[in-house]
């Protein structure tokens, strides 16, 4: 194991460097910048913020290599290369996930009592999904978006759809992963099962890709409804928000529903990268409720729902696909 000396541990402690990068992805600085470099006073004025106190925001992080000083010793700032990560439109939505008017706000916020979760054993308010109105919602589903826009490909060449009629995705957001499957599946019918805040949104999704004759939403919460009957049945990043009981609830339920021979499948984070799935773990204990969890463990949550592990799917970037059957 690497020991890291004193000046890389102070860096990890540093608020600094994330603080300056949310409050210049809140003002959106990148995109009054896109088109070219902008005296102080001109980004201020455009960002309704104060002069000084942002002109020593962005030297710092000019000094940080994230946006340039047009000219030496001046007030003119440009945009460098880094900055570029916090553009409204870049693929990353790394801008929206910073920006401190949305749902990221609220993920920070709740950190900010990991002593008093750690004594405690939760937080006193939730932050996760099934807790927020639908301004806060709706911030969530763009954030979820952007993470399985960028991955859902991935998971669609994994696995063989093509041998499934009827796919069920169970917390599926918006309907970014399933339009995906749907999309290069011709054969295939699709059903959603959302949270009421999310429908509008997906159903605007399926009838824009041409998929309103293939796909059905279904509006509510998966611990209480009766699921449709179907040969495959979705879970992606799901089952970390459910503590063990209603995991197994969750799995009961497909598990009930699951035509003889068709399978469930659960895409969650690997634990073959320690520090990746220990920090997701971190983020679930201050949202609230649920844990990341070890191959081992969902393997014994789905022999407690009545299923088995036939076969694991792993994607060269995002969640690894558990498939089990009945």
């Amino acid at each position: 194991m690497t020991h890291l000396g004193l000046l890389e541990f102070w860096a990890m402690t540093d608020l600094v460097t994330p603080m300056a990068l949310r409050t210049v992805a809140t003002l959106r600085i990148a995109d009054h910048l896109a088109e070219g470099p902008k005296d102080l006073k001109d980004l201020a004025l455009a960002t309704n913020a104060d002069a000084d106190a942002l002109g020593r925001v962005l030297r710092y992080l000019a000094a940080r290599g994230v946006f340039e000083v047009a000219e030496a010793g001046g007030d003119r700032f440009a945009l460098g290369e880094t900055a570029r990560w916090l553009l409204d439109d870049d693929p990353s939505a790394a801008r929206r996930w910073l920006d401190q008017t949305g749902y990221g706000a609220t993920m920070d916020r709740a950190h900010l009592d990991l002593l008093g979760i750690t004594r405690r054993g939760g937080p006193e308010t939730a932050a996760n999904k099934t807790s927020l109105d639908a301004t806060a919602a709706a911030s969530y589903d763009q954030l979820m978006e952007a993470n399985t826009r960028n991955e859902a490909v991935l998971l669609v060449r994994a696995i063989g759809w093509s041998r499934f009629e009827h796919l069920v995705d169970v917390g599926g957001g918006t309907g970014v992963q399933l339009a995906a499957i749907l999309a290069a599946t011709p054969e295939m019918h699709g059903t959603l099962v959302e949270l009421p805040t999310s429908v509008d949104a997906a159903r605007q999704r399926f009838e824009q890709a041409g998929l309103t004759g293939r796909c059905d939403v279904l509006a509510g919460n998966v611990l209480e409804l009766e699921l449709p009957t179907a040969d495959a049945f979705l879970l992606r990043m799901l089952l970390h928000s459910f503590e063990d009981d209603q995991a197994v609830d969750v799995l009961t339920r497909c598990r009930q529903a699951l035509r003889p021979g068709g399978s469930v499948f659960v895409a969650e984070a690997a634990d073959t990268h320690q520090a990746a799935f220990t920090a997701m773990d971190l983020i679930v204990l201050v949202l609230g409720h649920g844990r990341e969890r070890t191959l081992a463990q969902y393997d014994e949550l789905a022999a407690a729902a009545g299923l088995r592990r036939t076969g694991i799917h792993t994607p060269p970037a995002g969640p690894r696909a558990l498939e089990y059957t009945a």
